[in-house]
């Protein structure tokens, strides 16, 4: 197996501005509102250049934002007490052409007053938080950004969090404030092909399903670390491919798909892989020209095996990919390169 590196390329989005009135902020260091006779609300739309994860962000799917007020005060200085005052878990929907909200929120008019932001992907109403570097739960009351678990439920699904985006003030004319998504997920590319064998028969594989057994879905992703934490006792099963309907089995042929375009590809948590019961599961038909028979074969690999090259472990923000190649009587042949997935994805939040 031969390690090497490639870098993809992903996706930006850019956001425009829009004039509004006004709203009442909660002072974060008091019980009242301040009235603030705003004439720029936070607006989001975007142009997706090239592919997302999913093809692009699909209408309907959405991100949340939290947003600190932190009046003329720098971020650093007040992180340690100052909550989600702004926005808290705000759902942000992308239908189509924009990316929409309500209520709207409005820029603080008062000269240098700041706004910090940080933002995960995709939304959920109820996501599970911890405050920053505890096992401590979070809630609107809780200080500084804070920690996200997540749970693989069909290893399709991307999550990313943004940097933090901090210090914003009102700008002097329309500007976005910049949100920098980042992959926190493995990504697993498959490639597979069938070996024209020196057979006399002549012989169809199609693929019925790969899975991945025993593997970590839920962890906490810690954002003083950059990293994930807290595992606990998370193993289960995650499909790459399985349709239920025969007629969706993967022919397969003699070469590989070209570069870029897999044929399977899951996204999970990144892990060590030296666990003996963490296996890729393979499961294919081969059928003989003249035979009525089907032969059905199913193959465990242990995971620490085909990811060998990669010291046995997924790391965050890595595709890997993996190449396949099956003949109808030797053992599944396997080869893993990894590298970079892909740059950060930009989403513009704009005043």
């Amino acid at each position: 197996m031969k390690a090497k590196r490639y870098i993809w390329l992903w996706f930006a989005a850019l956001v425009a501005v829009v004039a509004g009135s006004c709203i009442r902020l909660q002072d974060p260091e008091g019980d009242g509102w301040t009235p603030l006779e705003g004439d720029r609300p936070v607006y989001f739309s975007s142009s997706l250049a090239t592919p997302a994860t999913k093809a692009n962000l699909q209408t309907g799917t959405s991100f949340g934002v939290f947003a600190y007020y932190t009046k003329t005060s720098n971020w650093n200085s007040v992180k340690t007490s100052t909550t989600p005052n702004f926005m808290y878990n705000q759902e942000v929907t992308y239908n189509g052409s924009a990316y929409t909200y309500t209520p709207l929120k409005y820029w603080p008019n008062n000269t240098g007053d700041k706004v910090t932001f940080w933002a995960y992907y995709p939304y959920t109403a109820s996501p599970i938080l911890f405050k920053l570097g505890t096992s401590n739960p979070f809630d609107e009351t809780s200080k500084n950004i804070p920690d996200i678990r997540f749970t693989v439920s069909d290893g399709t699904t991307d999550f990313m969090v943004s940097d933090l985006a901090p210090n914003k003030t009102k700008p002097a004319v329309a500007d976005s404030v910049l949100l920098t998504f980042n992959h926190t997920l493995s990504k697993i590319s498959f490639y597979v092909k069938k070996i024209d064998a020196a057979v006399p028969e002549k012989y169809t594989v199609k693929l019925k399903t790969i899975r991945f057994d025993d593997i970590y879905l839920a962890a906490t992703y810690n954002n003083s670390t950059s990293g994930w934490a807290d595992y606990g006792n998370s193993r289960g099963t995650v499909p790459a491919f399985a349709p239920d309907d025969p007629d969706d089995y993967l022919t397969l042929t003699t070469s590989f798909p070209v570069e870029g375009s897999p044929q399977v590809v899951s996204m999970l948590l990144p892990q060590d892989l030296s666990y003996q019961y963490a296996m890729l599961r393979v499961e294919y038909t081969i059928d003989f020209e003249g035979l009525l028979n089907t032969r059905t074969m199913i193959s465990y690999i242990p995971l620490s095996t085909v990811f060998a090259d990669a010291s046995a472990q997924w790391q965050k923000g890595k595709e890997y990919k993996v190449n396949i190649s099956i003949t109808p009587d030797d053992p599944i042949e396997f080869s893993v390169t990894w590298s970079n997935w892909g740059q950060v994805h930009n989403i513009h939040i704009t005043s």
